[in-house]
């Protein structure tokens, strides 16, 4: 037997690279468990009857509330974010934990790991911004996939909505993809008011 292998319990539990490998087994299973709790949790949401509320709640609550594949897509794209924000959490936990035991020095990794992400922060911020407008977008509700908007960068029917771009699509089929970062305001005809606005009528020919 290789002299470097542990011959007794408390010099396995010692053990580093034994101990480096239950550390990425525990990062793994973490993961696993977070994301099933939280698709647990945006299926239950999904599928949360109205069954218990009174008959005038419930009508409030439907008048002024999306459609429930609207309401679905919303929820799911927030449960994907959340997942990745667990996943990236968990690894880099894991990460600087298996840099400790084999002994480099985490303050200084942190520290340099900071200066890092404020020179990167600086360097991606309008791609920060895209992905935090997202964010905010899908969680107010601002538009859905379907609906007819005016972005004032372009107007059209939401094709996709993602944590970055969403997708318009115009009367005359271009698709036109807007930074969410860059959108000011949004004109939703698709929430109340005269509906989907005429279409500007073109200029006469002359003889």
């Amino acid at each position: 037997m290789p002299t470097w292998l542990p011959e007794n319990l408390p010099e396995l539990v010692l053990f580093k690279p034994l101990r480096i490998v239950l550390l990425i087994i525990a990062a793994f299973i973490l993961r696993r468990v977070l994301h099933r709790l939280i698709r647990r949790s945006v299926r239950k949401t999904v599928d949360s009857p109205w069954s218990s509320r009174n008959q005038m709640t419930q009508k409030l609550i439907q008048a002024t509330t999306p459609s429930s594949e609207r309401r679905k897509q919303r929820i799911e794209a927030l449960g994907s974010l959340a997942c990745s924000t667990v996943t990236f959490v968990i690894f880099l936990v894991a990460i600087l934990m298996i840099l400790a035991e084999m002994g480099f020095n985490i303050t200084t990794i942190v520290a340099g790991t900071s200066v890092i992400a404020v020179t990167l922060a600086f360097g991606l911020q309008s791609i920060v911004k895209d992905l935090v407008s997202g964010v905010f977008m899908l969680v107010e509700d601002q538009l859905g996939v379907g609906d007819f908007v005016d972005m004032e960068k372009a107007t059209g029917v939401v094709e996709g909505i993602g944590l970055r771009v969403t997708e318009l699509r115009d009367d005359d089929g271009t698709v036109w993809y807007v930074r969410n970062g860059e959108i000011v305001r949004v004109g939703n005809f698709s929430q109340g008011g005269p509906g989907r606005p005429p279409k500007a009528a073109e200029p006469a020919e002359t003889g």
